[in-house]
């Protein structure tokens, strides 16, 4: 492990613009439609409109809708002629598409960090101004990190200021060192079978906690990731004879296993999904590497300062 000296530098990164706000694939997918309806006809959008354009139940998108509304994306008018119009945040976050890196306090992702801005060059008390998607105020004062960056660098810091634009107080620079991808994954890892129904795989969501599983074909090879977000969705219209290759993510992001964490760091951020699937050298699934274990790794070299 090392620390980098703390010199004045702005990251900005570009990326998938539904990662970039944290949300899922099914609220992005709300969130896209009543964009795009909104700009079509210029009025407030009906939610039964959004979901006969996504093919989906009403009371779906409206639970979505109010996620939507919570985050600040999505206003509601009532009356005959009302609806819900999207705000310019909701138009930000579908045409700037950033890179997003994660904030972490007590073990938990608490928010997502945007354009960083290191300040302080000759300064005995640095900071990172940044652009911040979640609320930070509870965690005021209190340590944060933040990244892994595509660099491979995590800032380590307090928060004295929680807002839209919050302030970090930084401590430490931590560079992640090179460490094969085998050495961090989970090996093995349950998987799903693309002409299978979701209904098999539920109890793994449920009583596992897990998020997401590897999509294999009959020669092992990963062409999907059977999220949980997805499978939720399904589960909420009673559809759960759906067959996973119906609702999985296709063409995962995937890593060799002799690559080292740095590549798995890029992909993360690039792709916006928080877990990469390990292959062979004949492209064959050996291991999943989740954002959790990068920042355990993190976690456990901080623990050697």
């Amino acid at each position: 492990m090392s620390k980098r000296p703390i010199s004045e530098r702005k990251f900005l990164f570009k990326k998938y613009a539904h990662t970039m706000a944290n949300i899922s694939d099914s609220v992005y997918n709300v969130l896209e439609a009543l964009v795009k309806l909104y700009n079509r006809e210029g009025a407030p959008v009906k939610s039964r409109d959004i979901a006969n354009t996504l093919g989906i139940h009403e009371g779906y998108v409206r639970n979505m809708l109010s996620i939507l509304k919570s985050m600040g994306f999505v206003i509601s008018k009532a009356g005959p002629h009302g609806g819900y119009i999207p705000t310019s945040k909701a138009n930000d976050v579908l045409t700037r598409q950033m890179f997003s890196v994660p904030i972490v306090a007590m073990g938990n992702v608490v928010g997502y960090a945007l354009d960083i801005t290191l300040i302080g060059l000759l300064s005995k008390k640095p900071y990172a101004s940044i652009r911040v998607i979640g609320d930070l105020t509870p965690y005021l004062e209190k340590e944060v990190k933040i990244g892994p960056l595509p660099s491979g660098v995590v800032l380590i810091g307090k928060i004295i200021r929680a807002d839209t634009e919050s302030l970090v107080e930084i401590n430490s620079l931590i560079s992640i060192p090179r460490v094969y991808v085998k050495n961090i994954m989970t090996p093995n890892p349950v998987v799903a079978k693309p002409d299978h129904s979701i209904e098999t795989y539920i109890k793994f969501f449920i009583e596992k906690r897990y998020r997401g599983l590897p999509v294999v074909n009959e020669t092992d090879r990963p062409i999907g990731i059977l999220m949980a977000s997805k499978l939720i969705e399904a589960i909420s219209t009673c559809n759960t004879s759906v067959k996973v290759r119906d609702i999985m993510f296709p063409n995962p992001p995937t890593v060799h296993e002799d690559e080292d964490i740095h590549e798995v760091v890029n992909i993360m951020v690039s792709s916006g999904i928080g877990r990469v699937l390990v292959v062979d050298s004949e492209n064959r699934l050996v291991g999943i590497v989740t954002r959790t274990d990068v920042l355990t790794k993190i976690t456990s070299l901080e623990q050697l300062v």
